[in-house]
């Protein structure tokens, strides 16, 4: 899956890190709103919410739109793979996962996703730095999940493996959007696509939550708030700056920064410690994503034709 990389100025560095921040607040919110709602309703309340502010936006902007029923259909399938299946699994998972290794076992994303690409899409291939990101990927997951119980599955370690699923629903979503929104104003597929997710979970939400819905306290809204604007609406305008400014190549950096992004953040505000073997873990799947990434691999095999030609 080739990638467009631009030249990173410090105003990119800035946007890069910002929105690898918001991402990673987006686990510590999870962990937040689990103590007031069930799993289902902060999904549905994040994607509502984001729905109406960006629904807002493009109808300031009088953005056009295209209503066909292919181009409705597509959004509902990202909706699916890239919002209510991963969402769901992720704030469900997190109810026996601390926020810190769920950003942690998210990095996994990356490694699915070109695995996946080069099974799924045309002209898509596995090169040296692609397998091998992967492969130190695997290891790093199997050590922040601990290698010696990783086939053991028991009511305190299943949200690993939902968050690892999720992980699936998320390069699914990347490849789809690959094969069939190319040509899709990346504000309008944000928009339909939270609009999308928003219309299918919400006659589960009326008819299974409706006595949570209208019982939602003013603390709870204003968290409910805070994460759909930090980490969908505002991610979503520093994602579509990004691509605009240096290229899709550059977001992987984001990957990066999610994890220990909110590993800090949930020890600040939660007093959640991660263990050695998770931070040994989350060291290795770093080295796997800068490998992936393959551009400071590729400086430094440039640095040492340099020296051999001195």
């Amino acid at each position: 899956m080739p990638l467009g990389v631009g030249l990173m100025k410090n105003a990119d560095w800035a946007l890069v890190i910002s929105l690898g921040i918001l991402w990673g607040m987006s686990f510590v919110f999870v962990e937040l709103l689990l103590a007031y709602l069930s799993p289902f309703m902060i999904v549905y309340l994040r994607v509502a919410i984001g729905a109406f502010f960006l629904l807002a936006y493009i109808f300031i902007r009088k953005a056009a739109f295209d209503w066909s029923a292919e181009t409705i259909l597509t959004l509902i399938i990202m909706a699916l793979l890239n919002n209510v299946v991963p969402f769901l699994l992720i704030t469900i998972g997190q109810q026996t996962t601390t926020g810190g290794l769920a950003s942690i076992l998210n990095a996994n994303t990356a490694f699915v996703t070109i695995v996946l690409a080069a099974a799924l899409v045309p002209h898509e291939t596995l090169t040296i730095n692609r397998v091998v990101g992967a492969l130190i990927g695997v290891v790093g997951v199997t050590m922040a999940i601990g290698y010696q119980n990783i086939f053991q599955l028991y009511d305190g370690n299943s949200g690993k493996y939902l968050i690892l699923l999720a992980t699936i629903s998320y390069a699914l979503a990347g490849i789809w959007a690959k094969l069939k929104m190319q040509s899709m104003s990346p504000m309008i597929a944000a928009t339909g696509m939270l609009v999308m997710s928003t219309l299918i979970l919400t006659p589960y939400a009326f008819a299974f939550h409706f006595d949570e819905l209208v019982s939602l306290d003013l603390v709870v809204i204003h968290y409910a708030l805070a994460f759909a604007l930090f980490c969908s609406v505002i991610a979503y305008f520093l994602y579509f700056k990004i691509l605009e400014r240096t290229g899709a190549g550059n977001l992987l950096i984001c990957t990066i920064i999610i994890p220990p992004s909110s590993i800090l953040v949930n020890a600040i505000l939660l007093g959640e410690i991660i263990t050695l073997a998770e931070m040994i873990g989350l060291a290795i799947i770093t080295i796997g994503l800068l490998v992936l990434d393959g551009r400071i691999v590729n400086k430094i095999l440039k640095i040492n034709r340099n020296i051999d030609k001195l």
